[in-house]
């Protein structure tokens, strides 16, 4: 017998033989669920691209639903980002208006402490880091505003009414220069004469400053004194307070004191203001 014929017939065999173990599995376990040999190849062959692709199509479903939700999360944060803001600026603008009720209540307690009728004023420019300390306020000759008029702050003194439009009028300082006004020490009583500076001061950098010129040696006079006006210059009333002393000194030569005075009221802040009407 030739190689291939029995090569033909093993083989032959073998098939017989697994088909024989089929028939007699089922006739021994006639209710036993089984898959046919050819669907066995089918399952074989579609399930990894079947795993592959619900793996794919979950993946995508995940991705898409995080994506979906990362979006609505970026446009929720973005709303309460501007939610915030408004509500910042809400504050805000609230807290500016406190401030200016609080300084205009201040300023009707001055007037009416020194027995004065004044009209309320707003600022509109500043102009108090050059030489000519000066500020514009929305109130001219058409509200009564008259020149050398005095001008209050919150808590104090701030100079008097210079050049005067329809509608506005510049007002200078009491950091001025050419601003003089007649002021005494409040404890002690000494009196002095408060000039404005056109210098700086290590004391309070870019804040207004003003001096005591003519204050005697014998004045007494401490750190931290208020200053407040005589009323002897016939211009400013008498009361009015204006600022505390520091850096009081002895001058070298002369028969007076030297003092640096810091005014209530910071000049460069000011934002409302009274113009008292004579």
């Amino acid at each position: 017998m030739t190689a291939p014929l029995q090569k033909f017939i093993k083989g032959a065999l073998l098939i017989l033989g697994l088909f024989l173990a089929i028939i007699f599995t089922s006739i021994a376990f006639p209710n036993f669920e089984r898959v046919h040999w050819y669907r066995q190849i089918v399952l074989t062959v579609i399930t990894p691209p079947q795993k592959l692709i619900t793996f794919s199509s979950n993946f995508v479903k995940n991705a898409w639903n995080h994506y979906i939700a990362i979006t609505k999360a970026a446009k929720e944060n973005e709303i309460l980002k501007k939610a915030l803001a408004n509500a910042n600026q809400s504050l805000i603008e609230l807290e500016e208006i406190g401030k200016e009720n609080k300084n205009l209540h201040e300023l009707l307690n001055m007037a009416h402490s020194i027995n004065v009728k004044s009209v309320g004023a707003h600022v509109i420019a500043s102009n108090v880091l050059t030489e000519f300390k000066t500020l514009t306020i929305d109130k001219g000759h058409a509200d009564g505003i008259a020149k050398n008029m005095v001008v209050l702050g919150p808590g104090g003194l701030v100079g008097r009414i210079g050049q005067i439009g329809a509608n506005q009028s510049s007002v200078f300082l009491i950091s001025d220069p050419n601003s003089a006004v007649d002021v005494y020490v409040e404890r002690s009583g000494g009196r002095a004469l408060l000039v404005g500076t056109s210098y700086g001061s290590s004391l309070r950098p870019f804040y207004s400053l003003s001096r005591l010129e003519y204050l005697r040696k014998t004045s007494d006079i401490r750190n931290g004194d208020v200053v407040i006006t005589s009323g002897l210059d016939k211009l400013f009333p008498a009361g009015i307070p204006v600022g505390t002393i520091h850096n009081a000194e002895n001058s070298t030569t002369g028969l007076f004191k030297k003092a640096e005075v810091v005014p209530f009221v910071d000049l460069m802040e000011a934002k409302e203001v009274s113009v008292i009407i004579k």
